[in-house]
This record gives C-alpha cells, structure tokens and sequence, in this order.
C-alpha cells in the first residue's frame, strides 16, 4: 500500500475517530432519561413523573389558591366534567403569543409539568423538524416516529460556528425515555400514547389513515381540489395535525389530552388559502371539531409569535389568552379575535421580565410568573421525517 493510501486512510480514521467522540462528549452531557418513575415501573411507591420533573426544577406544588380569579389560571388548568360555580367544564385552550426569547418555550414545559400534576393528562407535543423546545422535557419524554419511514436526527449547538453532530437513531434512547413508532393517527391515540407523561409526537408525511379518518366523519364535509382528496401524501407534513385532532375527538380515547401546538402558525397561517393542498379546507376542518374537542377532553395550548400570524378561524376558538412580556396587552376588543370585551385598560406586560407575563379571559386577568425550566447543554435536536 502506498504512503499515499496509508495517509487517507489513516486521516478517515481520524475523522471518525473524532466524530465519535464529539458524539459522545455531546450526548454525555444530557441527563439519564428517567425510568424509574411510577409510570414506568408500576410501583405506587415511586414518585410520578410530575413529581420527578417538579422536584427537578425546584417548582413548589400546584395551588389554586395562590390566584385570585379561579375561572382564569386555575379554571384553564384543571380539566373537570363537573367545575366550581362559573368554571367551564371539559377541555380549555389558550394561545400565547410573544416575540423570540421572551419565554414561551419555558411555558410551554411549565404548563405541560403542571398539567400532568393536576390532571394526568396525555400531553402531546407537536414535534417539528425545526424545534426542539421539548428538550428541558427530554428525560420524561416518549419520543412517537412514523413506522416505515427514514429518520435523520443530529445536534445542533447553539453557537453557530460549532459543527452539527450526526445521530444514529438508536442514539435517541439516550436523550429520551423511549423511541416508539406509530401507523397512523388512530393506532397513535389508541394503543401508543401514554397518559400522565409526555409525548413527543413527529408526524407521518405519508398521511396513512388520514383520509380515511376523513371519510369516516359523516358530518365533515369540504370542497377539495380536483382530483384528490382532503388528505394526500404529497401534502404538508404539519397537514397530519388536522387528521389527529379529528380522530382524537371522534375515536377517542376521550381520557384528558392535551396538545401543545408550538408555533400553530405554520401550520394554521392566516394567509392560508385554498390552495393545491386544500390547506384553507383544513383548517376549516380544525375549526369545526374545535368546540368537540373540548366536550371530549381534548384541551389546545398554542403558542405564536403574533396573532395576525395564526389564522382567524382559530383565533375566533380561543378563550383563554396569554400575553408574553416585552409587549403591551391588548386594552380594547377589537385587538384580540374572538373576544367581545378585553378586561385590561392599562398596559401591564411590555415592561414584565422573561418568566412572566399575563393570562386573560373576556372577563377576569390575571399576571403570573415560572420558574425557568434549562436544559443542561447547549443544543437543538434536529429530528427530520424523511418520505
């Protein structure tokens, strides 16, 4: 063998030998996933995921009595079919809107740990190839991919200049709890997703069983492109979401659910339009199963940028508001869709500090604060679905 050869061979080498170990100095600094938890073990002795994750973070107890307006913070939190005086029944929603790095990723998390404490509820994340804001959550985390499909996942530090780290799937056993993989959105719902914990959920770009779903609701009816139908495979991944909901609401399981739509705007953008996607028609469907939705225990937490972002047919469902800090409430009903009055008249949120904010119904506001939830490293899970 030349020298020539020996060198390239000897400098691949190098190379993996390298990679290989920047995989494992960066997976190393993700803590173990949790697996001796009363969810996993069965062991009513253990404590339960909401109690490992409160104890982590430091977070006290959930206590409605520490807010003065129970239909606002405590009403939206604890899910009842039989609620206090003034209280709604069944599922909630809220929407929070606020700029980049003002704290809705750490939201997100808190609303998701407490919901878990106070109700048990499924918590469903809408995973995205893009963010990975669930990762504070990770060690709790049941990670749901599409069966039968290509999956690329690697890390990505939060310094720009640092180089990505290719994962082999197998290496995600070390960042989550749990790996499973789905068929379609009824096999999903029915026989995968755990109650009381989290589930990350990446969506099948396949599409299988979503039109059938479709088909099967007699009441859903709505005008599709020529030569196709509502759902297809050649669609947006994030169009699977549609189908979930409406197989969530009409097959159940209807045990508390909720789904944290992160970013809801991409894939229920005010532009929407009735495109080759049927992307408008959609998101009609998504309206129209809305208020089922909460008569089936399904409750919605979206999160935005603006509100202009998120398409009005939704924003008209929303009851319940958050205002993330840096910008001003809204003072007038004309500010939020859906809402006849707003009960703010001063502006209160655009000198609030990352970790607080406001949360409003039509009648009662409340301002409220949570702890930061870090996560231990410096990276973004880049998980991608291939077709």
């Amino acid at each position: 063998m030349s020298s020539t050869n020996i060198q390239e061979r000897l400098s691949e080498s190098t190379r993996t030998s390298t990679d290989a170990r920047d995989k494992s100095h960066a997976l190393a600094q993700f803590d173990e996933p949790r697996r001796n938890t009363r969810q996993i073990t069965g062991d009513a002795r253990r404590h339960t995921d909401a109690d490992s994750m409160r104890r982590y973070f430091g977070l006290a107890p959930w206590d409605r009595s520490a807010f003065s307006y129970p239909t606002v913070i405590p009403n939206y939190l604890e899910k009842s079919w039989d609620p206090p005086a003034d209280e709604k029944a069944g599922g909630t929603d809220v929407l929070a809107t606020g700029k980049p790095g003002t704290g809705k990723s750490t939201l997100a998390c808190y609303l998701a740990l407490r919901d878990i404490e106070a109700n048990g509820s499924t918590v469903v994340w809408r995973g995205s190839s893009s963010r990975s804001e669930w990762l504070a959550l990770a060690p709790w985390t049941r990670l749901c991919l599409p069966a039968g499909v290509p999956i690329t996942a690697r890390l990505v530090s939060k310094d720009p200049t640092q180089p990505a780290i290719e994962l082999d799937v197998g290496d995600l056993d070390r960042i989550v709890r749990e790996v499973v993989r789905y068929r379609d959105p009824l096999e999903l719902n029915q026989d995968i997703l755990k109650p009381a914990q989290i589930n990350v959920v990446y969506p099948d770009p396949k599409m299988r069983g979503c039109q059938e779903i479709y088909e099967e609701s007699d009441e859903k009816t709505y005008d599709t492109p020529s030569g196709r139908g509502l759902f297809a495979p050649e669609d947006p991944a994030g169009h699977w979401w549609f189908a979930w909901v409406l197989a969530r609401v009409e097959h159940g399981p209807h045990h508390w659910t909720t789904w944290t739509a992160d970013e809801i705007g991409d894939i229920a953008p005010q532009s929407a339009q009735k495109d080759t996607f049927a992307t408008y028609q959609k998101i009609e469907l998504l309206k129209d199963v809305w208020v089922d939705a909460r008569k089936f225990g399904l409750t919605i937490n979206a999160f935005g940028h603006g509100e202009t972002d998120i398409h009005q047919m939704i924003r008209h469902k929303l009851r319940w508001r958050i205002q993330m800090p840096g910008q001003a409430n809204p003072t007038k009903a004309s500010d939020v869709v859906g809402f006849r009055t707003v009960p703010m008249n001063t502006d209160m949120t655009s000198r609030m500090s990352v970790g607080e904010g406001l949360m409003y119904t039509e009648t009662n506001f409340e301002p409220f604060a949570w702890r930061d939830m870090p996560t231990p490293h410096d990276y973004k899970l880049m998980i991608k679905v291939g077709r």
